[in-house]
């Protein structure tokens, strides 16, 4: 009852200053300077990364915004160390005050032309594919240099950094986890991680919070960042030098692509992909009918708005009741898929042209289940493995 009278309180306030003396001042100087405000989206570690980089992708494409001053505020960052280093690259207000002060004002402050969203749809996505947008500064690499030795790299070493999803995170942060059915199981990252190895790298385990250790495989050169050595500052040096990483949907896939890394992600749910680049790839978890325990095909899924880029909840299956609400169960990809992911993403990098028939059934998954997307230049390709084989499920 007491934090209902709170925010009542505070909406009634911001509503009075803001109808009777900020908008109207703000009104006044537009005809000599266009002021607008934006709120970064801070809370998430994915949505910092991401939406940020849309708008500062697009002002590199287009230039300044003309005749106008763009405030960006944001306070209590989910990553400290890349919130600062969007400073170097556009104004940011840190502010909890005025953070709250938006917050409290709602749509009477987010309708006006003076308070200008961060872009978030689809069609707003292709600016990204602009090559990087971020770089470390000579401290931040000698820092990076540093804990990679310590880690036991020398120089001239690789690494593919890589994840699972587990509900750890969530649990910290107390936010709750609406994407509980995209989790999976970090034993099935761990023949990949092997294979990291047998070519020459090293790989790196991130993660904010983990549910466990590494299994014990005996190999050096599969390290356990993320329980041994995990900072936040280090989280964003491992994502900005990886020679790729190796990850399912989660927050991080957002930011190798801010300093032109690519992203080979797993168990991707919902089916929509994320535009994390065009040379990166992805497979998707496969849906089975809870009652049959048949596999579905994309085409089904399609009918049941899988590919639907204007769902009321901006993709199918982006919550976890969707699966119990339509009869469905969601299987997480095999070590020996995920093992196949990575080495096409080594094949994608090296040059190494996918065979012909994989590359006619990506282009027929992209043509009959993707073709609603403007900004399908950013997206990534289905797996060549994947794509060999799940055929029936495409041209089913």
């Amino acid at each position: 009852m007491v934090k209902r009278l709170q925010r009542l309180v505070g909406v009634v306030l911001v509503h009075a200053l803001a109808g009777l003396v900020i908008l109207p001042l703000l009104a006044l100087v537009e005809p000599f300077r266009k002021i607008r405000f934006t709120h970064l989206w801070c809370a998430r570690f994915g949505p910092l990364a991401y939406n940020t980089h849309l708008f500062v992708g697009n002002r590199i494409l287009n230039g300044p915004e003309p005749g106008t001053t763009r405030v960006f505020f944001g306070a209590k960052p989910a990553n400290r160390p890349l919130f600062e280093m969007w400073k170097r690259v556009i104004p940011i207000v840190e502010s909890r005050l005025l953070s709250a002060f938006y917050h409290y004002g709602g749509t009477m402050l987010s309708n006006t032309r003076f308070f200008r969203p961060l872009p978030d749809a689809f069609d707003d996505q292709r600016p990204v594919n602009v090559g990087a947008v971020l770089s470390f500064s000579d401290g931040e690499s000698r820092r990076g240099r540093a804990l990679l030795e310590e880690m036991g790299l020398s120089a001239g070493d690789w690494f593919v950094a890589f994840q699972s999803r587990d509900a750890s995170y969530h649990a910290k942060i107390g936010k709750g986890d609406s994407g509980t059915h995209r989790t999976c199981a970090i034993d099935m990252f761990m023949t990949a991680a092997e294979e990291v190895t047998r070519r020459g790298g090293f790989a790196i385990r991130i993660g904010a919070e983990v549910g466990s250790v590494l299994p014990a495989t005996g190999n050096p050169r599969i390290i356990d960042y993320a329980t041994r050595f995990r900072k936040d500052w280090a989280d964003i040096y491992l994502l900005g030098t990886c020679r790729f990483l190796l990850s399912p949907g989660t927050g991080t896939v957002f930011v190798p692509g801010l300093f032109d890394r690519p992203v080979a992600q797993a168990n991707m749910l919902p089916l929509l992909p994320n535009p994390i680049g065009r040379r990166s790839l992805y497979t998707t978890k496969i849906l089975r009918d809870a009652q049959s325990g048949r596999v579905l095909t994309y085409g089904e899924l399609q009918a049941m708005g899988a590919y639907d880029f204007n769902h009321p909840n901006k993709a199918f299956l982006r919550f976890p009741r969707e699966l119990e609400e339509n009869g469905l169960i969601a299987i997480e990809n095999a070590p020996d898929e995920i093992l196949a992911l990575c080495v096409d993403m080594f094949d994608r990098l090296e040059g190494i042209p996918a065979a012909p028939e994989a590359v006619r059934l990506q282009q027929l998954y992209n043509r009959r289940f993707l073709g609603g997307s403007k900004g399908h230049d950013l997206l990534p390709d289905l797996a060549p493995s994947f794509a060999l084989r799940y055929r029936d499920l495409i041209e089913g």
